[in-house]
């Protein structure tokens, strides 16, 4: 439920939904860890913050690993893929021989794409989860290959593979994700600089954004400065309007309380 309330958009109740689960978790139910950690990783990369959610993602990884749940493996460290991590197809890979059914071979397939950066393989790999039935998933490779086909000068391609990534996510109810508000909204931006424009868009102070991506502060002032040249405005309420998201008020452990 609380990757649902994510992805449909609704992040506040995510984040509630996440502290009533840390509230009332039960030491019986340990072995449910990695998905409580996996859910986290949503809420964290719907929120802004993508490559923490990539951090977590790994860190479910690592924990279902530990307790030999390796289906649970292959669905945290695509999660990472999806989030933009270019770093698990090898572990993919050889869990595709270990897992069975057609989910692992799919997303190893997805993520061997993305490393690769090839935009024809990733809307293959879109069209192999979804006839699997993994529709979100499916659109989130059409969308990283629409990125990728944007950022080659590959316009036609590129606003095919985006129409394709809208369509899957209506069939979703309109679901976002990171990978389709990028595409969504293409901007001249590397991965980090969109992520801390999309952290500043959301009412985040420099000091909020370093403490919640584990950088200094002034990494974040760099990174804040490159993309407002590129972007020709300083204003964190144009950020907002370029990237389409909203400013709220952020979790309770960002603002002291």
């Amino acid at each position: 439920m609380t990757r649902a309330l994510a992805v449909s958009g609704d992040v506040e109740g995510a984040h509630e939904a996440l502290a009533d689960l840390d509230t009332h978790r039960h030491a019986g139910l340990a072995f449910l860890d990695p998905e409580m950690v996996l859910a986290r990783a949503w809420v964290t990369a719907v929120d802004g913050a993508s490559s923490r959610g990539v951090e977590l993602a790994h860190e479910a990884a690592e924990l279902a690993d530990g307790r030999g749940q390796l289906a649970h493996v292959v669905l945290a460290l695509h999660t990472a893929a999806r989030f933009g991590d270019r770093s698990v197809a090898g572990r993919l890979a050889a869990l595709a021989g270990q897992v069975h059914g057609p989910l692992a071979p799919a997303v190893a397939a997805h993520a061997a794409a993305l490393a690769a950066d090839d935009g024809d393989a990733l809307l293959a790999a879109s069209s192999a989860l979804e006839e699997i039935g993994d529709v979100l998933a499916a659109a989130d490779a059409a969308a990283q290959a629409a990125a990728g086909h944007l950022a080659k000068g590959r316009r036609t391609a590129g606003h095919a593979a985006a129409a394709r990534a809208h369509a899957l996510a209506g069939e979703c109810e309109g679901a976002t994700t990171p990978a389709l508000a990028a595409a969504a909204r293409p901007l001249p931006l590397t991965d980090r600089e969109r992520e801390i424009v999309s952290l500043a868009a959301r009412g985040l102070s420099n000091r909020q954004i370093a403490d919640r991506l584990v950088v200094s502060v002034r990494t974040v002032e760099g990174h804040l400065y490159r993309a407002s040249a590129k972007l020709g405005t300083t204003n964190r309420s144009e950020y907002a309007g370029l990237l389409g998201v909203h400013p709220r008020r952020p979790p309770v452990a960002d603002r002291g309380e």
